[in-house]
């Protein structure tokens, strides 16, 4: 297994001219040019004391910035810190502060919700936007002022290929923490490894068409693990001409991205897969006449060819595979999508935790609802009495799974058997081919449809001091996250407040709520209850009850 960072310093030298990186519609970097860019970080980021283990963080949207930043941070033998841009600032600044970073790059008007002051270990501030220093302290301005002398005299004649060098890392160095939690209790910040990364960097492009030299749109949030290895590293350490979406991926924006790009492998998460199903074929599978074909598809494989044809034709015309994951597919996408017409698509699964591959399909041998069969330098168990047959929870160990969480061994020691076996707090089953069937969380935290965390006590929280609620669950309904309210019986006594008037009040109060929490735990709705919720002998909901 090749250290992902050497992969990169020889893509760099045998790319040269080539394109890497690209802002959709925007400009293009080739792999010299972003070597000349990782060059010239590395020197102000050296002449301003950054030294070999510091943490650099990333709060901000996709984009080719984003991308270059960080192969510079790992390169330069720094800690790349990732944290999603939908948090709020004030989570954002938790969080950075709680990594020790001394650099951040977010966007300005995530830095304009920030206090630069009460973060007296950051040294700098940039915009990912356009690379602009949005505040500093101890002399670092100057120093990046004259970042274009420092570079012409580390490199008189310009950097040629055989002057790019990059640190060698060891494979069992902390390479990156990615921030999962949310907005109360301990932040948990995972940390990965090298060997993690460049495990995951040699694993895709054997499952999949990453070849060197080909196209690449990316529309997953670099922030989010699986946009990181899948749509960003492993494509940078290939060759590959990585285009960056930098939008939300409506139907009618992706579709002309993919037909000008024309990509031989398409990742997305099933919410953006049902989406495009909608867009391109929605109007035939919805007729009265596709569906009575598709109902007896066996007897109609010219429309179900045409179909296929059509869909594939919009995602640009030359896709060999679709890999989803993040998410679960829903039933009626996955027979759509493989029983009918017999689509190029599999499941992944993974998590921050494994970098993020614990299991991928394979291509002609789909087996509908599950997450694909255990990759290889990946070791799984089921705990229970009979794997394949009894749900028990998943214990995954090797180089794809990280080794803790960034200052907080409690919750090491909560996810880790002595052993060494991760605890990923998912049940499922095992069949005799490694193939993982997945059934749900051992504990309660929910799936945002793009793939993103969300820990409901955390929405909770904040929504029992708004006003007239005694306690309250977050629960999801389909793609949506609602909140169940047992509203304060006695404060409404006491206020004379009317039925009509609570409805008005908990509907602000859930405006309320969505404007201190990220966009995708957004909560769409709410349900008034008139019982205490049941609880545990020590108090806590028994949220099975009303999942």
């Amino acid at each position: 297994m090749q250290n992902f960072i050497q992969k990169f310093e020889t893509t760099i030298k045998e790319c040269w001219s080539n394109p890497a990186v690209s802002d959709y519609k925007c400009n293009t970097w080739t792999y010299s040019q972003i070597a000349e860019e990782i060059a010239m970080m590395h020197l102000v980021w050296k002449a301003a004391g950054i030294k070999h283990g510091d943490k650099i963080s990333l709060n901000a949207r996709s984009s080719a910035n984003w991308a270059k930043t960080f192969m510079a941070v790992t390169s330069g033998g720094h800690v790349a810190v990732q944290l999603f841009n939908g948090f709020t600032p004030a989570d954002a600044q938790k969080f950075t502060h709680h990594s020790d970073s001394k650099i951040l790059f977010t966007e300005k008007a995530i830095f304009e919700g920030m206090d630069f002051e009460t973060m007296p270990q950051l040294l700098a501030v940039f915009d990912t936007k356009n690379m602009e220093l949005l505040a500093s302290r101890n002399g670092f301005a100057e120093i990046h002022a004259n970042r274009e002398e420092l570079f012409k005299a580390a490199y008189p004649n310009g950097l040629t290929p055989d002057a790019v060098e990059y640190v060698k890392l060891d494979m069992d160095e902390l390479c990156c923490i990615n921030y999962t939690s949310g907005s109360t209790g301990n932040p948990k910040g995972v940390m990965l490894t090298v060997r993690n990364i460049s495990s995951n960097v040699e694993m895709i492009p054997v499952h999949f068409p990453y070849r060197r030299g080909d196209n690449y749109l990316s529309v997953l949030p670099f922030a989010h693990i699986f946009g990181l290895l899948y749509d960003m590293i492993a494509c940078m350490c290939t060759g590959m001409h990585l285009t960056v979406l930098g939008m939300p991926p409506a139907p009618s924006i992706l579709k002309n991205a993919l037909q000008q790009i024309k990509p031989h492998v398409i990742m997305m998460v099933p919410l953006v897969l049902s989406k495009m199903a909608e867009y391109s074929i929605g109007e035939f599978v919805q007729s009265r006449t596709g569906k009575a074909r598709l109902e007896d598809y066996t007897n109609h494989p010219e429309f179900c060819n045409a179909l296929r044809t059509i869909f594939l034709s919009y995602l640009g015309g030359s896709c060999e595979v679709i890999v989803t994951g993040g998410a679960a597919i829903p039933d009626d996408l996955e027979q759509l999508m493989i029983t009918k017409l017999d689509m190029p698509l599999v499941t992944g699964y993974g998590m921050t935790e494994c970098g993020p591959t614990i299991s991928l399909g394979h291509l002609g041998h789909y087996k509908l609802k599950s997450c694909g069969e255990v990759v290889e330098r990946m070791q799984a168990r089921i705990n229970s009495t009979d794997p394949q047959k009894t749900i028990g929870e998943l214990w995954v160990k090797g180089d794809n799974c990280f080794v803790g969480y960034y200052k907080n061994p409690d919750a090491d020691k909560e996810v880790f058997t002595e052993d060494g076996w991760f605890r990923t707090g998912d049940l499922g089953t095992l069949d005799s081919e490694n193939t993982l069937f997945l059934v749900g969380r051992c504990k309660s935290m929910l799936l945002a449809s793009n793939g993103q965390n969300v820990y409901p006590e955390e929405i909770e929280v904040k929504l029992n001091v708004l006003p007239y609620v005694a306690e309250s669950i977050i629960v999801q309904r389909g793609e949506k996250f609602v909140a169940l309210v047992v509203p304060n019986a006695d404060q409404l006594a006491n206020d004379g407040v009317s039925a009509e008037t609570l409805k008005h009040l908990m509907e602000k109060n859930i405006a309320t709520l969505n404007t201190q929490i990220p966009a995708y735990s957004f909560v769409s709705n709410y349900e008034l209850r008139e019982e205490p919720f049941a609880k545990t002998p020590k108090g806590s909901i028994k949220r099975f009850m009303y999942s």
